[in-house]
């Protein structure tokens, strides 16, 4: 590549002084615009500058980091997800997902009602351990009239459970009652 000094040289005029160029962009509005951005902006160009160097200076250690990557995902025989499995599952929940959409009311709808309580679980537990352990002694225990039946009631076990079901139907009684019926402290 030729100067521009030796080229002033080889046909005898003077080549143009450097600095005079640089002296006439800067007189330039949009060089001297352009500056005053740079100027602006110093600090931001001070953090590009330094994390293009750390990245050039870390460009080993990227590369080496994607190279065994790459490797790793080459050396596995069976990909980890089986995608046509996935994509079944994908077609199946397309499918179900206007059911899941028109059940959703009633599974909101349940899980703000007493329903969703935990005590109520427990209980339901409770009733069905006697039910099988009731179901499983063999017999029923036999009621032959009104003698049996008092004798039955003196019997604890089934005093208990008589006044566990009185107090539900206490309980149901007052929530059948007309709304504005109804005592505050059973809402």
């Amino acid at each position: 590549m030729v100067s521009l000094v030796e080229a002033g040289s080889s046909s005898g005029t003077m080549a143009p002084d450097p600095i005079d160029g640089v002296i006439a962009r800067l007189e330039d509005p949009r060089t001297a615009e352009s500056l005053h951005q740079l100027i602006d902006h110093l600090d931001l160009l001070a953090v590009l500058v330094v994390g293009l160097d750390q990245l050039v200076g870390r460009g080993d250690t990227i590369a080496d980091s994607i190279g065994a990557g790459l490797a790793e995902l080459r050396s596995v025989q069976k990909p980890p997800v089986d995608v046509a499995q996935l994509l079944a599952m994908g077609r199946q929940f397309t499918d179900a997902a206007p059911a899941l959409l028109d059940f959703l009311p009633v599974v909101e709808r349940i899980a703000s009602s007493d329903l969703g309580d935990p005590r109520l679980t427990d209980l339901a537990a409770t009733v069905a351990r006697a039910a099988i352990r009731g179901s499983a002694d063999g017999a029923a225990v036999p009621v032959s009239g009104i003698r049996s039946l008092l004798r039955m009631l003196k019997d604890e076990d089934v005093s208990r459970a008589l006044g566990f079901v009185f107090g539900i139907a206490k309980a149901l009684g007052q929530e059948l009652k007309p709304a504005e019926a109804k005592p505050a402290a059973t809402r």
